[in-house]
């Protein structure tokens, strides 16, 4: 993906520039991902119009094309269910007594520290592998790079450089390596996370922290 458009997304994601419609649907999963690729080019277009005159926006006749609707799609949206900003997924929605075998067998095996420079899929050697069985029954066959340090294991969705989004698993309310722009909780010790290459940071909030 072109680096600009990333940029220009995680920037609004984490400013909150656009204004979200994230009503349920039980429409299928093909109409599901129409829907959202469409609210995105309203979002985009709207924020386009409202761009002052002194700016160049040409860059967004992109969003308009095939080309950019297939990597939207197949790159930037893990799921319909998921939206497409990094703060939009959901709580996990499996909830059973087997929900976090993966998720457990993960960390008996690798340990709670794989990472022990704090580098989260950085630039330094990576020593993420691939997790499957998320507690989320949409993605539970689906397979992503993970990755421990410091008792949390971080789960990387999309993205590229340091333009990136996820989920993490904190347990014991653990600090959050450096580096990430944008954090919060959704449940269960669940968090969704983002990261920006412009240090640019957006709400960074802990479970059980009160609100101010």
């Amino acid at each position: 993906m072109k680096p600009l458009v990333t940029f220009v997304m995680l920037v609004c994601v984490l400013n909150g520039v656009l204004a979200a419609d994230t009503t349920a649907t039980n429409d299928t999963n093909a109409i599901q991902q129409e829907q959202l690729f469409q609210r995105f080019l309203k979002e985009m277009r709207k924020l386009r119009s409202e761009a002052p005159t002194n700016v160049d926006v040409s860059y967004m006749d992109y969003f308009d094309t095939t080309n950019f609707r297939e990597m939207f799609l197949n790159q930037m949206v893990v799921d319909p269910s998921f939206g497409y900003r990094w703060d939009e997924v959901p709580a996990p929605t499996m909830t059973g007594t087997n929900a976090m075998d993966a998720v457990h067998s993960f960390i008996a095996t690798n340990g709670w520290d794989m990472q022990k420079d704090g580098d989260i899929f950085g630039i330094t050697p990576d020593k993420s592998k691939p997790i499957r069985g998320l507690p989320w029954a949409v993605i539970q066959n689906r397979e992503f790079p993970a990755v421990t340090h410091n008792g949390i294991l971080y789960v990387f969705f999309n993205g590229w450089h340091w333009n990136s989004s996820g989920v993490a698993y904190n347990p014991c309310t653990n600090t959050f390596a450096l580096g990430f722009a944008g954090f919060k909780p959704i449940g269960q010790h669940w968090y969704v996370w983002a990261t920006t290459d412009d240090g640019q940071t957006g709400v960074q909030e802990y479970e059980g922290a009160k609100k101010k």
